[in-house]
């Protein structure tokens, strides 16, 4: 089973919208056409590694002086945290939104 996937029928979630997308952003899935938007627990999760994120950026960066292995040291971490996080979107009621 995988960490990212439609909970409608199970096909995978585009890692550009698990990366790329604002938390308000709608996902539409390409199989089965259900509409999910991120949940709380995305939220709170990006919110997180945020806070993690510039933490752990001052620490690398007074040990090492190179900006550019820092920041690639933060984005690899950042993101791998966030793939490693299952359930961050879930389906919307269309119905009711009409």
């Amino acid at each position: 089973m995988a960490k990212h996937q439609c909970p409608n029928c199970h096909s995978p979630i585009s890692l550009s919208y698990l990366f790329f997308s604002k938390y308000t952003t709608q996902y539409r899935c390409v199989k089965c056409s259900a509409l999910m938007v991120s949940n709380r627990r995305r939220k709170i999760t990006g919110l997180t590694l945020a806070f993690f994120s510039s933490f752990l950026y001052s620490l690398i960066n007074s040990h090492v002086q190179n900006l550019f292995l820092t920041t690639l040291v933060v984005f690899i971490v950042f993101f791998s945290i966030l793939w490693l996080v299952p359930n961050q979107v879930e389906l919307v009621d269309e119905q009711s939104k009409a």
